[in-house]
């Protein structure tokens, strides 16, 4: 550092020497020449501090952004998804719309005519050719007429519609007991159900109609009769009055009796129970 002060004053024409003269020393020339270095600095600080800002130009930098056009990136095909599968309806969905069906699931074989619809049938036949476009309005009238012209019809005439009643009744039982064996029991209960549900629905007037009977298999065995059951058959038969009235009064009367008066009655409901217990065994295994 001394010998570039050293320098630095030669260049302006003073030697070591000529400082010696002028009394300056080595150490005060250094610590001068550090303080005027010090205040250079200090300046130039100064100045730059106070050096005003560069105006900002008002035109847009341009940007890599707006210089180079951006390529536009290929539309890429949008997935579709795929559509799920709807739920179909549950079991318990199927089955209220089967029970509240108009239609019947299964349906045994229609009873067979009365001796006096068959001969309003025959009637109706003799009339309907010339009826034409009066269908309706004739057959009213001729069912309005049937029940005089019945009347009035000799007894060997009803006796002859009574024996085809007769032949149709046989050939109808046999033609129900063949449909009881093939039919499906599952569907049968279903088929109850909607009846009864049906019922319901008359009794409350919800629906117009009439209540429709419960199937039942001609060939299940019937339940056994209970100890009162046959002691009331046993002495109604001699009772004046009304059933209801006579019921009544067998009731109190059964409710009063020992339990030795009741014993037959009692022994007969058991070998009853006993017999239909060994019949619904076998018609179960064989249904």
């Amino acid at each position: 550092m001394l010998s570039r002060a050293l320098a630095s004053l030669s260049r302006v024409g003073l030697s070591r020497s000529s400082l010696a003269v002028r009394g300056f020393g080595a150490s005060a020339l250094i610590s001068k020449t550090a303080s005027v270095k010090a205040a250079s600095v200090k300046t130039a600080a100064t100045v730059k501090a106070k050096r005003p800002a560069a105006k900002k130009s008002d035109k847009p930098k341009r940007t890599a952004a707006a210089s180079k056009p951006k390529r536009a990136a290929a539309a890429k095909p949008k997935r579709v998804a795929a559509k799920k599968p709807k739920a179909g309806p549950t079991k318990k969905d199927v089955h209220e719309k089967v029970i509240n069906s108009k239609k019947p699931i299964v349906a045994p074989p229609k009873q067979a005519p009365t001796a006096y619809s068959l001969f309003v049938r025959d009637t109706w036949k003799d009339v309907r050719r010339d009826a034409g476009e009066d269908q309706p309005a004739v057959f009213a009238a001729v069912s309005r007429e049937a029940a005089g012209a019945w009347r009035a019809l000799s007894d060997a005439k009803k006796q002859a519609y009574r024996k085809q009643h007769d032949d149709l009744r046989a050939q109808h039982a046999q033609d129900v007991r063949k449909w009881w064996a093939a039919v499906d029991r599952t569907q049968v209960a279903l088929e109850n159900q909607r009846r009864r549900r049906h019922n319901r629905r008359v009794a409350q007037e919800l629906v117009a109609g009439s209540r429709l009977p419960l199937l039942k298999d001609p060939l299940a065995p019937k339940r056994p009769l209970s100890a009162f059951v046959f002691f009331m058959k046993e002495r109604i038969t001699g009772s004046t009055g009304s059933v209801k009235d006579a019921s009544r009064a067998l009731g109190a009367e059964w409710r009063s009796l020992p339990e030795s008066a009741r014993a037959p009655y009692v022994a007969a409901a058991q070998a009853e129970a006993g017999a239909y217990k060994a019949a619904a065994a076998k018609y179960a295994s064989s249904n």
